[in-house]
C-alpha cells in the first residue's frame, strides 16, 4: 500500500527535467479553448512564442493573465504569440478565457503530457496534479531563449524580449510632459538662411509683403481720383504699345508709304480702266503696298480727279 508521500515521489520521477535556455523546446499538440488544435512547431515557424503555464486558475492566475491580455496586441504587433497551458478540463479552460479576456491560445492539458514534458507537473492524483507557474520565450528556431520557473515575469518584460528577437520597434513611449517639447525646440539652433536669401527664408517661409500706412493708402487714393478727373490713366506709357505687340498687330507708323510716282501711276491706271469701261476694280497692290494708302493720300477721291479732267 502506497502512502501520499510515495505518490508524490512517483509523480516526480515520471516528470522530465525543466528544459534549459538554448535547448530545443519540447513539442506538443493540444486542444484550444478557442477551438481547434495547436502544434507548437506550427507557431514557432511564424515567429517567437510566449509559453505561460498556469496552475489551477486561481485568482493569482486570473489576474496575471488579465494583465497579459492587455499587452497582447502589442506582442502580436512585435511578431510574437501568447500561448497559455493549464491542467484543465475543456469547460474550465473556456471559463478561464472569459475571465481573463485573452484572445490568443489557451490550451487545456487534461492528459498532463505537455506539463510533464516541461518538468512542471506537481502533486499526485489523490491530492490533485497541477503545473508550477512558469514562462518560456521560444524563438523562431524552436529553441528556448528565456525561462522563468516558479515565477512569471511582468508582461512588459515579455514584450521587450519579443522585440529583441524580432527587431520590431517597441511600443511608443509615454507622451512628453507639458513644456518638454518647448524646451527641446528652444535647444535646437536656428536654421541658417543661404546667402542672398530674403529675410524669413531661414524659417522656411516666404518674405511677407510690407503693409502700407494709412497716409500712404490715402495718398494713392487721391492720385487715382485726380487721374480720373483729368481723364488720364495710371498705367505705364508703354502699356498700350505692349498690348498691340502682344496681339501681334503692327503699329500704324510702321506701314510702308507709297512714293508720289507710285500713287500717280495707280491713279493713271484707274482712269484708264474707267475710260475703257472696265469693271472698275482696283488692281491688286504690289508687294509691300497697302490699298488703304490711296484714299489717305487722295482725300478728294478718284471722282474728283475725273471731274477735274472733264
Amino acid at each position: 500500500m502506497r502512502t501520499g508521500e510515495e505518490d508524490v515521489i512517483v509523480a516526480r520521477t515520471k516528470t522530465a527535467q525543466v528544459p534549459e535556455v538554448g535547448a530545443e523546446a519540447p513539442e506538443f499538440n493540444l486542444p484550444s479553448a478557442q477551438g481547434g488544435q495547436l502544434r507548437l512547431s506550427m507557431r514557432t515557424a511564424r515567429g517567437p512564442v510566449i509559453l505561460v503555464f498556469y496552475s489551477d486558475g486561481a485568482e493569482e492566475d486570473t489576474r496575471y493573465f488579465a494583465e497579459l491580455a492587455q499587452k497582447e496586441d502589442e506582442i502580436n504587433m512585435a511578431g510574437g504569440t501568447v500561448v497559455g497551458i493549464g491542467v484543465f478540463e475543456p469547460d474550465d479552460a473556456r471559463d478561464f478565457v472569459r475571465k481573463t479576456g485573452l484572445k490568443s491560445y489557451v490550451l487545456y492539458d487534461y492528459a498532463r503530457s505537455a506539463t510533464r514534458a516541461y518538468g512542471l507537473l506537481e502533486g499526485s492524483r489523490k491530492s490533485g496534479e497541477h503545473a508550477r507557474p512558469a514562462a518560456f520565450v521560444i524563438g523562431g528556431d524552436h529553441k528556448i531563449t528565456h525561462a522563468w520557473v516558479g515565477e512569471r515575469p511582468e508582461p512588459a518584460e515579455l514584450l521587450a524580449k519579443i522585440s529583441e528577437l524580432t527587431g520590431l520597434p517597441r511600443p511608443a513611449e509615454e507622451p512628453e510632459e507639458a513644456g518638454d517639447g518647448e524646451e527641446k525646440a528652444a535647444a535646437k539652433p536656428p536654421k541658417k538662411a543661404p546667402e542672398g536669401a530674403p529675410d524669413g527664408a531661414a524659417d522656411g517661409g516666404a518674405e511677407k509683403p510690407k503693409k502700407m500706412s494709412a497716409e500712404e493708402r490715402e495718398r494713392i487714393k487721391a492720385e487715382r481720383r485726380a487721374a480720373r478727373a483729368e481723364g488720364k490713366s495710371l498705367k505705364q506709357p508703354g502699356a498700350a504699345a505692349g498690348g498691340a505687340e502682344g496681339r501681334g498687330e503692327a503699329p500704324a507708323t510702321e506701314r510702308k508709304r507709297l512714293s508720289p510716282e507710285e500713287r500717280e501711276k495707280r491713279r493713271a491706271e484707274r482712269r484708264a480702266a474707267r475710260e475703257a469701261g472696265g469693271a472698275g476694280e482696283a488692281p491688286k497692290p504690289e508687294a509691300g503696298g497697302d490699298a488703304k494708302d490711296g484714299p489717305k493720300d487722295n482725300p478728294r477721291g478718284d471722282a474728283g480727279e475725273a471731274g477735274g479732267e472733264g
